[in-house]
């Protein structure tokens, strides 16, 4: 008897050992073990904010409300009680932002980057914009209404079946070994890739919401895995108010001279680099050409103002100007020169939107604007990210004419002292139609253009941007009027507000 209670105390003791093992990896008792994988899209960025198509464009920056939306998505998820044992994120930068928001927020440690939940390749379509009713073609319109009939085009492009499986592969091979050592895993994706992980995962079956071609930016989806399986739990999540975020309006902001913000010359290769890191929305590119037909950036007709040289940019070679020509107050040899129009694009390339602007009117010719657009063609920028935006009256009429699905945007300016305001913007919507054009550039310097204007004429279907707004408190009173966008010299203060 006594030996058999000496077996009995052994046994209980192995069990107990085996018990507290199990605890200590994690595996829950009396029930079985799953993972929980939230499967979260980035906030917004500048792209999205301006209707581009990002795909697999990695350097893409989230817009001050992106921001903002990731770091109130942790506060929900924190409210929530949530907590991920492992974040993983796509190699996009706007996803790995996201992903670092919220691991700062206290969800979950350091993300790790994982090149299966990046966004679909779209090749060929990438850089275009997407608008209901305005398709550059009907491929594109299929992949959002139609996307069993879409066709990839382009050289690594892939369809929702491609991005399906490489996501399934992720899941397969990253969860199972976490199972029963975290209860829960978040990946910060893309919004194509998180609709094919939904019709991977549930087909049709899946919510027609979930089905959508554009997911809400930090929206959820939560997928199961359990016994082996992985499923879809539930879809569309969101850990902020959607309708704070909807009620924001943030014009977009277009560097004016390469958003030098008086640290820099105008339109120098550093101005440029600085309205990248600024994550401008737009770029206002002046073109000017010179007398051998090359292509340089400055906004004056001459060299007077920036290189205190009395000359038309016109009436010198490129080489002539490169030899003699720098900018005034000059401190590092080399880099504040005139800039042509290929090193510009080079720089820029990341910047949603462009703007075009044929300084020199009486210069302007087909030949000159020809050599601009095969300039951005080699440069591989859709002609969908690109404006005319100007006074040159001659280059509004001959894109008008000649290349019709390049927007423009028609530079306006009045003087409510001499010309009363109706009949001022009555005289704006008559160029609109002369012009055909998309919008209009209104002046606020000495308070030409009021609030009740900018109503006015987006009620008329014009997309209308302002300038110059120089400062916060001049943002702030054009800001509940919801205009589309800010022309500015003075980026860091104008984004103040």
């Amino acid at each position: 008897m006594q030996e058999t209670n000496v077996l009995s105390r052994n046994c209980l003791r192995h069990v107990w050992t085996a018990i507290a093992a199990l605890c200590l990896v994690g595996v829950p008792l009396g029930a079985d073990a799953a993972v929980e994988v939230y499967f979260l899209r980035h906030g917004e960025t500048t792209w999205n904010r301006a209707h581009l198509l990002q795909g697999s464009i990695p350097d893409t920056e989230l817009t001050r409300k992106g921001v903002r939306m990731a770091e109130e998505t942790a506060r929900g998820m924190s409210a929530a009680h949530l907590r991920f044992g492992r974040i993983y994120t796509s190699p996009y930068l706007r996803a790995r932002h996201t992903a670092e928001i919220l691991a700062e927020g206290g969800v979950g440690p350091t993300p790790v980057a994982d090149a299966r939940l990046r966004e679909m390749n779209l090749c060929w379509y990438e850089g275009m914009r997407y608008r209901k009713g305005t398709w550059p073609d009907d491929n594109l319109r299929r992949l959002f209404e139609e996307p069993e009939t879409f066709v990839p085009q382009g050289a690594g492009a892939e369809t929702f079946q491609m991005v399906g499986a490489r996501l399934r592969d992720f899941l397969e091979h990253e969860i199972p070994p976490l199972d029963g050592q975290v209860d829960r895993v978040l990946c910060v994706a893309h919004s194509m890739a998180l609709r094919a992980l939904v019709r991977e995962l549930a087909g049709t079956n899946a919510p027609a919401s979930a089905l959508k071609a554009l997911q809400r930016n930090c929206c959820v989806h939560v997928v199961r895995y359990a016994d082996g399986r992985f499923t879809l739990q539930e879809t569309g999540k969101i850990f902020y108010s959607p309708e704070t975020f909807d009620a924001m309006v943030e014009p977009r902001v277009v560097a004016h001279r390469g958003a030098g913000d008086l640290l820099m010359p105008e339109a120098s290769l550093p101005a440029y680099s600085n309205a990248v890191a600024t994550a401008c929305d737009l770029v206002k590119l002046d073109l000017q050409r010179t007398k051998d037909g090359v292509v340089v950036m400055g906004h004056d007709t001459t060299l007077t103002r920036t290189m205190g040289w009395n000359v038309r940019i016109a009436d010198l070679d490129y080489a002539e100007i490169l030899e003699k020509g720098r900018y005034l107050d000059q401190k590092q040899p080399g880099t504040w020169r005139i800039v042509r129009l290929e090193e510009a694009l080079d720089i820029v390339r990341p910047i949603p939107e462009m703007w075009l602007d044929f300084k020199d009117n009486q210069g302007f010719s087909p030949a000159f604007a020809e050599d601009v657009l095969t300039a951005l063609r080699r440069a591989e920028i859709n002609l969908g990210r690109v404006m005319v935006a100007t006074f040159n009256l001659r280059a509004l009429k001959y894109f008008q004419i000649r290349h019709p699905e390049v927007r423009r945007v028609g530079h306006f300016n009045f003087s409510p002292e001499k010309e009363p305001r109706e009949r001022a913007l009555a005289q704006a919507l008559r160029f609109r139609d002369e012009y055909g054009l998309f919008g209009l550039n209104m002046p606020v310097l000495a308070g030409q253009t009021q609030p009740d204007d900018i109503v006015r004429l987006r009620r008329e279907g014009l997309w209308i941007s302002l300038w110059f707004v120089q400062d916060a408190d001049k943002a702030a009173f054009y800001r509940p009027a919801t205009p589309d966008a800010f022309v500015t010299d003075h980026v860091s203060l104008v984004r103040q507000w």
